[in-house]
């Protein structure tokens, strides 16, 4: 049974002014909901502005498109980007583009001309979106590292590689920004990165197509870092319809505290391939997602790049034909901690378990039609109800209903899906979700 806090030794008042305070505290707008920080480094740098047609109010330097205030930046600077549609394209190093980014500047939207633009940007009310209206890439990174921060980079295409985000040998870090509705003739249609680095955080992939991976791919020991997204209705024919990473062992691509949903991957890995290199998959819930091989995570590897993955505490949920949640080909050495795997064909399917092991510890399944195949080392399963909020609403915290409540093992991951503290309780509830703590008046803090 979960414990509950009572402070009712405190005196009435001192529980009023604490419940009060603690109430008053929660109910705080989150800033970085509402707009994006600005970096107290690069704000103090010099600063570009864009604005359509060239009219940057009194802001000066003023550029009509991005690609010309890039031009004109030095390494450093930052280039305020006010609401509006930019179109203007270009050609460099052979590909047309709405940008080219060589240098390490900062690119922000969410600005008004209309207030000079003044900080905080505004990006949700203030929408700043590149399109390349299907006639080139929207952003091509190339051997730089820029910062690109509060854009819509939609409408990318024409392609092989990269309809919306292509980067080479770059270190880019992309934050807070819309991928949406771009397409690649081959692979990454929302974003594609090649070797360098990227950094993917607090964004939205949606909606992007090719013929392998969808939503992103990285490839060629890119040093990935791809937190806090949500990486949804992305559609590749043939594989990989929300994240595919691929190659070759060099670096560990780390995956944590995203959603995503409802991404289909032709015949392989609806939600996340890890093929011929590593993975590290932590908190992120995998739901919806549709392959006709490893719906929600699909593992392969060979002799000379094996996979070596690790998933903890990640919350993988079946769709319509979901045949498995995790499927696992040759040459892959998988350890699976504190997962929930609900509604598939197989839980977790060792194909190969003759060349591939998998250990599975503190795993609950529920409705699924067998959990796992054989030449699997399943310890410590729990057999029950996930106990999810609205999953219909794509909600899948817990409740106090969940089998997975204090029924993991402890870990050095010490923050769950939502950012709150990881173990609240006995030991770690199982999935992404730590059911957390909850004031009720008159002073009385426990779980919901």
């Amino acid at each position: 049974m979960k414990r509950r806090t009572a402070l009712a030794h405190l005196a009435p008042a001192a529980r009023l002014l604490l419940a009060l305070s603690l109430f008053w505290l929660l109910a705080l707008p989150s800033q970085a909901a509402q707009a994006i920080p600005p970096d107290p480094a690069s704000v103090s740098a010099p600063v570009r502005y864009v604005a359509p047609g060239g009219a940057c109010g009194g802001a000066t330097p003023c550029h009509a498109t991005v690609q010309a205030a890039v031009d004109a930046a030095a390494a450093g600077q930052v280039i305020k980007i006010a609401q509006g549609t930019y179109s203007q394209l270009n050609n460099r190093a052979g590909t047309t583009q709405v940008v080219h980014i060589s240098k390490a500047v900062t690119l922000r939207g969410g600005y008004s001309v209309a207030n000079g633009f003044a900080e905080p940007p505004r990006p949700d009310s203030r929408r700043t979106i590149l399109d390349a209206r299907s006639e080139g890439r929207v952003v091509v990174i190339d051997g730089a590292g820029p910062t690109i921060e509060g854009l819509v980079i939609t409408g990318g295409g024409g392609y092989y590689s990269g309809g919306g985000i292509y980067s080479l040998n770059g270190s880019a870090i992309i934050r807070n920004c819309d991928i949406v509705d771009n397409v690649a003739d081959g692979d990454g249609g929302g974003v594609f990165v090649n070797r360098g680095s990227m950094q993917v955080l607090d964004s939205r992939v949606v909606d992007n197509q090719a013929n392998w991976a969808g939503g992103l791919r990285i490839i060629n020991n890119a040093n990935a870092t791809i937190t806090g997204n949500r990486i949804a209705g992305n559609v590749a024919q043939n594989s990989g319809g929300g994240i595919d990473i691929d190659c070759c062992g060099g670096s560990t691509p780390y995956v944590a505290r995203n959603l995503i949903l409802d991404n289909q991957g032709g015949g392989r890995g609806g939600g996340v391939i890890v093929n011929a290199t590593k993975g590290l998959l932590v908190n992120n819930v995998i739901a919806g997602n549709e392959a006709t091989q490893g719906a929600g995570v699909w593992l392969d590897g060979s002799a000379s790049y094996p996979v070596i993955a690790t998933l903890t505490h990640n919350t993988l949920v079946g769709g319509p034909m979901a045949a498995d949640g995790i499927w696992v080909g040759e040459s892959v050495t998988a350890a699976l901690t504190n997962n929930i795997i609900d509604g598939f064909g197989t839980g977790i399917n060792n194909t190969s378990p003759f060349v591939s092991t998998v250990s599975a510890r503190n795993t609950l399944f529920h409705a699924n039609g067998s959990s796992t195949s054989g030449g699997i080392d399943s310890l410590w399963e729990i057999h029950g109800s996930p106990g999810f909020l609205a999953p219909l609403s794509d909600d899948y915290h817990i409740g106090r209903t969940s089998a997975g409540l204090d029924q993991g093992q402890v870990t050095k991951i010490s923050e769950d899906f939502d950012g709150q503290r990881r173990l609240i309780g006995a030991a770690p509830d199982l999935g992404a979700d730590e059911l957390g703590w909850t004031v009720y008046l008159p002073g009385v803090l426990r779980r919901p």
